[in-house]
Formats: C-alpha cells, sequence, structure tokens
C-alpha cells in the first residue's frame, strides 16, 4: 500500500519549540521498548505547543530504531491547553465519541514495526511544525493517519499524561495508556503503557511564527525534506510567490550557522536545492528560508 502523508499550510500565531527524549516500555499483542533513539545516539523527539487561528494545543512525537529498516513512531496530541502550556494531567482520550477517534479531545498514537519507507514521510509530516495551526488541519492529518495505517496503529482509549512540571527552558512529565487498534479483531489487539515518561529542552534559537499583527499573506513554501532522517545528502524543494532576496541557513541545535545554500535574489517559482552533510556530526539540524520579512523554518534529521 501506498501511503501518502498530505502537505496542509496554514497560520501559526505563536509557537514554542523543545527538543528531547520519550520513552515507554509496552506489552501486550506487541512487545518492545521506546527511547527515541536512531543509530544508537541521535535523540529524535520533540514537541511544540502552538496557538492558531482557532486552536491551542501541545503536540509531542518521536521515533525509535528498532532494526536497520525498522521504527516504532509515537504521538500526543493534547487539545485544550493554555499558551504557554502549563503544568496539568489530561485524561487519555479526554472526550469524544468511541466510534470516532477523531472525536477525541486527546489522540495518543503508537505504531510499531514501520518499515523505513514509510517513517521518513510520517515523521517529516510531524516535525514540519507549520503544518498545524487550526482545528481543520488536524483533523485531517490525523483522519489520513488512521486511514493509511490502519493495520498497525494502537491507540490510546484510557490512560493519564501529565505535564508535572514547566520553566523557562523545560518540560517534563510522565503518562500511561491502555492502547487498542481501531480495526476489529478478536480477541482485541492492544498493549499496556505503564511507565510513559518525557523531559524536553526549549529550543528559542529560531522564530517559526508569523506576527499576529501582519497584514502580509505568507508567500513562501519550504516544503518538508526528503529524506528526513537522511545521510549523508536531503533535498529541500521551497516555493516563492513573488522575487525577493532569499536565503537558505542551516542551523546545528545549539543556533550556529552550518551552512548557508543559497544568498541571492530569486524570481517566483518551485526550486530544489541539496544539503550534503558528510562533513557534519549526526544530529539535529534546521534548515530555515527567509524572503524579505518571512521565514519559514524545518527540522533535520543527520543520522550516520
Amino acid at each position: 500500500m501506498k501511503h501518502v502523508i498530505p502537505f496542509l499550510f496554514c497560520i501559526v500565531i505563536a509557537q514554542e519549540n523543545y527538543e528531547g527524549q520519550i520513552t515507554l516500555d509496552y506489552n501486550g499483542t506487541v512487545n518492545g521498548s521506546f527511547n527515541s533513539i536512531v543509530q544508537d545516539s541521535v535523540l529524535t523527539g520533540f514537541a511544540y505547543n502552538q496557538i492558531g487561528l482557532d486552536t491551542s494545543f501541545f503536540l509531542m512525537a518521536s521515533i525509535t530504531q528498532q532494526d536497520t529498516n525498522e521504527f516504532d513512531l509515537f504521538v500526543a496530541f493534547l487539545q485544550d491547553t493554555t499558551f504557554p502550556v502549563q503544568p496539568r494531567t489530561w485524561e487519555i482520550p479526554g472526550g469524544g465519541d468511541e466510534t470516532n477517534p477523531l472525536s477525541f479531545q486527546n489522540i495518543v498514537v503508537l505504531i510499531p514495526g514501520i518499515d523505513s519507507t514509510f517513517v521518513n514521510d510520517l515523521f517529516g509530516f510531524f516535525t514540519d511544525s507549520s503544518s498545524f495551526g487550526d482545528s481543520l488541519n488536524l483533523d485531517s492529518a490525523f483522519a489520513n493517519i488512521f486511514l493509511e495505517f490502519a493495520d498497525d496503529i494502537y491507540l490510546g482509549f484510557s490512560g493519564e499524561l501529565e505535564i508535572s512540571d514547566v520553566t523557562d527552558s523545560t518540560l517534563v512529565g510522565n503518562f500511561n495508556s491502555i492502547m487498542i487498534k481501531p480495526e476489529f479483531h478478536i480477541p482485541p489487539h492492544l498493549v499496556m503503557v505503564n511507565n510513559g515518561e518525557f523531559a524536553f529542552n526549549k529550543v528559542t534559537l529560531l522564530d517559526l511564527t508569523l506576527s499576529e499583527e501582519s497584514s502580509v499573506p505568507r508567500s513562501i513554501l519550504l516544503s518538508p525534506a526528503y529524506p528526513n532522517p537522511f545521510n549523508p545528502e536531503t533535498t529541500l524543494e521551497f516555493s516563492l510567490s513573488q522575487a525577493n532576496h532569499t536565503s537558505i541557513t542551516i542551523f546545528d541545535i545549539n543556533g550556529k550557522i552550518v551552512e548557508t545554500l543559497i544568498d541571492q535574489s530569486i524570481q517566483p517559482g518551485t526550486y530544489q536545492i541539496r544539503w550534503n552533510a558528510g562533513n557534519q556530526p549526526s544530529g539535529i539540524y534546521f534548515a530555515r528560508i527567509q524572503s524579505g520579512q518571512l521565514n519559514q523554518t524545518n527540522k533535520l534529521i543527520l543520522v550516520k
């Protein structure tokens, strides 16, 4: 089956970004441990607290490499949050109709054993935080995932997720859940998570938002890099709706400029540029496009 993840585009008013680790053990129909690590050392956990045109939410996600071409994906999406997010406990799944997972207030998803062919698209979609900004886009995103991965997905049907401590630079918490495969099975396919934990550090180096006061419509688009994770080369595709001086810059996790790929006046159109990171260590990087007063940033994961 071909899995297609749509790119959703909208205006983001404000956002806080985090990187770190999610850990858990799951037992039941399938068993495993999740530690947010790929290639033995690269942490892939990220989170963001975002307020858009009609919603405020907190989303965290990560992948864990289980074998050479096999990964687990974990995603937790909490609605009815504050901005900035504060310590609180959320019920899983919160309100909603159990026959319609899209109606859940809080969505927790585990997809074990994803082939590497699909994990790039899935994880790249979630790491592109500009994809989210209103409830319609979020519903469309999860509807597509439920449809395309119906055979593999486990969905949280009970439990709790707690953000226990938030500071100016960190966020930590824990969770537990009974997760059931939505497809009909006798007996039901389920896993139990009893020791989930997460710890994140705030990433403040880049501005990923549009000003609430801005009356200028967004006229740039930086599509998710592909492949991502990558080694050693990935392709960045971007589109401009008007001519402007444009730059694409690569930053490391500490905010240091690693490389400038473009810094010149560019005419309207869609372009592709490759970044070869052969001389860089494994880790998390950011690609930022700046065109006039507008900017957009995507997260990149280099795995060697």
